[in-house]
């Protein structure tokens, strides 16, 4: 199973320099640090965060996942979440340095320096450690994430109850008549059959003047034959 610096060092590269960390954070939108290998540089990796409307929607995606909304809310963020937020538009992390604004205080302007590669590599191994790492850079704090995952899942549980409860009362709790017509309850529910319909008079005696024989022994009892008929 691949880790989240595999990830990052898979979209990002790999740092094969002696440069060192000596501080890094990790903000909403930014992972800022101090590298030193040779002297020391102030290294940036920026990157756009979702609206609190795209956190709605991520976090509304992994509450509908039973797996995953559990192990968020214990705590946890498996690799395999990275799918969830990548299918909505947002990547945790990011598909290469084209989704980034990355800066360094060297001298070294024609690629990706050894500095950016060096936070590239902190920045996978803190993430190993804790995954809300990503979730942070990408806009969210993790008691945040779990506190609006919690309260997602424990919507999406009572609305599939009282669509169950609606459901189970088509038995004789729900009425056809009296629902609400924009209910789960009244979609499902059918009004009561008709009664069976009466024969006007004298049907009785032609349908089974004209039925042949074998038919009219089948026929249902239509009442007694009226005076006058054939029987």
């Amino acid at each position: 199973m691949s880790t989240w610096s595999a990830l990052l060092a898979e979209t990002l590269g790999e740092s094969t320099s002696g440069a060192r960390v000596e501080r890094l954070s990790v903000v909403p939108g930014e992972v800022s640090g101090l590298v030193r290998g040779p002297g020391s540089h102030e290294v940036s990796l920026i990157r756009t965060v979702p609206s609190d409307a795209e956190w709605e929607r991520l976090c509304a995606a992994l509450a509908s996942q039973p797996v995953f909304a559990a192990r968020l809310l214990a705590g946890e963020l498996p690799v395999e979440a990275a799918r969830v937020f990548s299918l909505l538009g947002w990547d945790l992390v990011p598909r290469g340095w084209g989704e980034l604004v990355a800066t360094c205080s060297c001298e070294r302007w024609d690629s990706r320096c050894a500095h950016l590669a060096a936070a590239v590599a902190e920045l996978g191994t803190r993430t190993d450690r804790d995954p809300f790492t990503l979730t942070r850079w990408l806009g969210r704090e993790r008691r945040t994430l779990m506190t609006q995952v919690r309260a997602l899942s424990s919507a999406a549980v009572k609305s599939s109850s009282e669509a169950e409860s609606a459901f189970t009362g088509m038995g004789g709790t729900t009425s056809w008549e009296t629902a609400d017509p924009s209910s789960a309850g009244a979609f499902w529910s059918a009004p009561a059959l008709p009664s069976s319909p009466t024969p006007p008079k004298g049907a009785a005696g032609r349908i089974r003047a004209t039925a042949p024989g074998i038919v009219a022994d089948d026929l249902p009892d239509f009442g007694s034959p009226e005076a006058g008929t054939r029987t």
